[in-house]
């Protein structure tokens, strides 16, 4: 019997949250038995029990659904229930108990054999429980001949107490591993078998918080698999996957026909990558949810839609047909940013290649990233797979200088206080990931539309027009041009303020979205990106209008980030200057990177959005009216 396997990259230790109780409309206890067979096949019992203790929870918690693969598992209903605050028990018609095929949405369709059963209970009211217990036997693994099953309870969910017991032969090489907080797991040997029993004993409900990492990452957790290492796993999955890469006649005619009078290796594998994103569409089958097996690479250019393993697999083909090695990663591509031991899927669920030759991770299904650039990614582990073998890896962190976004808005002001601009955005990295996404948007809901919403957003209404590249252009840097009139005029008083116009930004400003949403009293690890954000905003002003500028410029740093701002007067022009560049070194920041960066993250968004103050010019000596007219000068909030 192998000891408790290690973390394959050790996290940073994390402070233990303080335990905060949250109010719950329910809670969740479950136990389940799961007894593995000698051949690696296994049975499930399992029996959920929720109480209703809020409103809210009626809906959501009376309609239950399990999901299963047909051609892996089977389900059986065991029983299932309402139990009344009083005792009694009223038992679910098989009415209404239905079976359906599981999908979420025209971009998630799975297996044809993924299954799911639903279960609606009857005469739920607060302070019931509904009963729930199922019986399924795993007659196929994901991998052919291995067993692996994960459990994770996160603090955000109000989760009671509750048991899992793993049944095995004791001959069976079977890994087990507990981690966090109030969980554990404890070894009965019985004849021929060992028990593992671990327990989880619930704890308080911690309250969710913006950008926090995966509670795979820090919560109680417990994995279970007859993989020995990520070695192992990474085997399982290339014996299978390599076969589907082969370079067939019709890969290698579209391979010569894309690379077509372009003679550099990079650029021919960067020309593959814009093929594959601009004519595969992108179905969503998530790795670990089902088999794992992509479909061949002839098959996903015949049918021009595939999922992460299946674009994968036919860049690589492509790739290959050039003379161009590659490798498939194994990596998460959501909030984990551990690998823990001993080898699941759970942190597993996306696949995307490596070009050694080239130094380059790329993400054929990033369809509005640059070749090269990656989505969510970035400084976690992965699992490389090729014929020269399997290493596990960590794809590097985020640069800021590989992440720009340059803001321009020009804003003139007429004699008679009409306002009026272009704002134009230029891109790079991450940045011109989104803005493809977001003209992607625009060209949807119409140019005039989302300038609209946009004006709105900022607090100066007013009417405009998008003018975007094709998202499918994936040159950089991508920009986007827009054009406005607001609907106030700029009549200042004597004295008093005014929001500066920006024009129509579509990614936010200067400290936004890089360093997250600030969150006092943080108790747990957020995400955090590497960057930078300038933002040039020039205010010229009618003949008529005089000015008196004052206004110092501000400048922040610290580990984290820089920040400086600048104004000057150019004749009749205030030229205003905001530049944040993020510096993390990690894309995961600690809970106490919170205390550091609150305060002078506040005073950053104070300064970029300073208001326009006027103010009356000085009465001249002469026995005259005074001159009123526009005294400009910026101050915070």
């Amino acid at each position: 019997m192998r000891a408790p396997a290690k973390s394959a990259k050790a996290p940073k230790a994390v402070p233990a949250p303080a335990a905060r109780e949250e109010p719950a409309p329910y809670s969740l206890g479950f136990d389940k038995t799961i007894t593995l067979h000698a051949d690696r096949t296994a049975e499930g019992l399992s029996t959920t029990r929720i109480k209703i203790l809020g409103e809210s929870a009626l809906r959501t918690a009376g309609q239950q659904s399990i999901s299963y693969v047909e051609g892996m598992q089977t389900l059986e209903i065991l029983e299932a229930y309402t139990e009344k605050a009083d005792g009694r028990r009223i038992a679910v018609d098989p009415a209404s108990i239905m079976t359906r095929d599981e999908a979420s949405g025209l971009n998630a369709v799975y297996l044809r054999d993924a299954k799911v059963r639903v279960v609606i209970f009857p005469d739920l009211a607060v302070g019931d429980s509904i009963v729930l217990s199922t019986r399924s036997d795993i007659r196929a693994g994901v991998f052919p001949g291995q067993y692996f099953y994960s459990a994770v309870f996160p603090r955000q969910l109000p989760f009671a107490a509750s048991t899992v017991q793993i049944v095995a032969p004791k001959d069976l090489a079977l890994n087990v591993a507990v981690l966090g907080q109030g969980i554990e797991d404890r070894i009965v040997e019985e004849p021929g078998t060992i028990r593992h029993v671990i327990s989880y004993r619930g704890s308080a409900r911690l309250a969710d918080e913006p950008g926090a990492t995966s509670p795979l990452d820090r919560d109680a957790r417990a994995f279970v698999s007859t993989f020995k290492d990520y070695d192992e796993l990474g085997r399982a999955y290339w014996s299978e996957a390599s076969k589907r890469a082969a370079v067939t006649p019709e890969i290698q005619a579209l391979a010569d026909e894309i690379t077509a009078g372009i003679p550099d290796k990079r650029a021919q594998a960067a020309a593959i990558d814009r093929w594959v994103k601009a004519n595969v569409r992108y179905v969503a089958i998530y790795l670990g949810s089902g088999r794992v097996v992509p479909n061949d690479a002839g098959a996903v250019l015949k049918n021009k839609y595939g999922d992460c393993k299946d674009q994968s697999t036919l860049m690589a083909a492509l790739l290959a047909a050039k003379g161009i090695a590659s490798e498939l990663v194994l990596v998460n591509g959501g909030n984990a940013h551990t690998l823990d031991l001993p080898p699941t899927l759970a942190a597993l669920n996306h696949v995307m290649v490596y070009l050694p030759e080239f130094g380059i991770y790329d993400d054929p299904t990033a369809s509005f990233a640059s070749f090269g650039v990656l989505s969510d990614t970035y400084d976690k582990p992965a699992i490389h797979l090729s014929a020269s073998g399997v290493r596990l890896g960590r794809i590097p962190p985020m640069r800021a200088a590989d992440h720009t976004l340059l803001t321009q808005t020009k804003v003139t002001i007429a004699a008679n206080g009409t306002m009026s601009g272009e704002t134009k955005q230029s891109a790079t990295g991450m940045f011109a990931a989104v803005a493809r996404a977001v003209a992607s948007a625009i060209e949807s809901n119409g140019p005039e539309t989302i300038a609209e919403r946009q004006l709105q957003a900022f607090g100066t209404p007013g009417k405009g027009r998008f003018q975007v590249e094709s998202p499918r252009n994936l040159a950089e840097p991508y920009v986007v041009k827009g054009r406005f009139t607001l609907n106030e005029r700029f009549a200042p008083p004597p004295a008093g303020r005014k929001i500066v116009p920006i024009g129509m930004p579509i990614l936010g400003r200067p400290g936004d979205l890089l360093l997250g949403t600030r969150h006092q009293g943080r108790k747990l690890p957020f995400a955090c990106l590497a960057g930078r954000q300038v933002e040039e905003i020039d205010v010229t002003l009618a003949e008529d209008k005089p000015l008196n500028i004052a206004v110092p410029g501000r400048k922040i740093a610290n580990r984290f980030f820089t920040y400086k701002s600048e104004y000057r007067l150019e004749g009749r022009t205030l030229k205003i200057r905001h530049e944040f560049v993020s510096l993390v070194p990690s894309q995961v920041c600690g809970p106490e990177i919170e205390a550091d960066i609150g305060k002078p993250m506040a005073e950053v968004n104070a300064s970029v959005n300073s208001r326009l103050a006027a103010t009356a010019t000085a009465r001249p000596p002469a026995p005259k009216p005074p001159e009123t007219g526009l005294g400009a000068l910026f101050r915070s909030r």
